[in-house]
Formats: C-alpha cells, sequence, structure tokens
C-alpha cells in the first residue's frame, strides 16, 4: 500500500508539473511581472536571461511596461525584445 501511494504522489507531482506556465525573460533587463490568477494578484520580479517555472497554471501575465497574455496548460510565455509571445 504504502508503494501505492509513492507511485500516485509521483504521478500527481509528474502531472502538475507538466500543466504549469513558465516566464522566459530573454532580455536584459529585469521587469516588474504581475500573475493574476482567479481573483488573486500575485507581484513579483523576473531578472534578465532567467526563466521562473511554474508560475501557473492558468493565469493573466501581466509584464510593466510590456503587456499582458493570457496562458494556461503547458505554455512558455516569452519576454524577448520588450514584447510578449507564447510558445
Amino acid at each position: 500500500m504504502k508503494k501505492v501511494l509513492i507511485i500516485v504522489s509521483v504521478l500527481i507531482f509528474s502531472v502538475c508539473n507538466v500543466l504549469a506556465v513558465d516566464l522566459v525573460n530573454q532580455d536584459s533587463k529585469k521587469y516588474e511581472v504581475k500573475v493574476h490568477s482567479g481573483a488573486s494578484t500575485t507581484n513579483t520580479s523576473i531578472e534578465s536571461n532567467t526563466t521562473q517555472i511554474s508560475i501557473c497554471s492558468e493565469c493573466k501575465i501581466e509584464v510593466v511596461g510590456v503587456g499582458e497574455i493570457e496562458a494556461s496548460g503547458s505554455v512558455k510565455v516569452i519576454i524577448k525584445d520588450g514584447k510578449l509571445s507564447k510558445e
């Protein structure tokens, strides 16, 4: 029974990571970021040339001074040349 619980836990964790949005900053500057998920908003930032993995599973990402983009599932939101796109 213990092995079954461990296997199920690992599978659930793996599926949750697959269905998560990553934020990639390919620019050489730091950006302030707001992650809107449901009724809550999380304020954060992303350094230049870095990636934040699993920031949400379904949300609206607002990069201050750049714009907003809706994202869900296994998607990468890319900041490049001061613009947002999804991959």
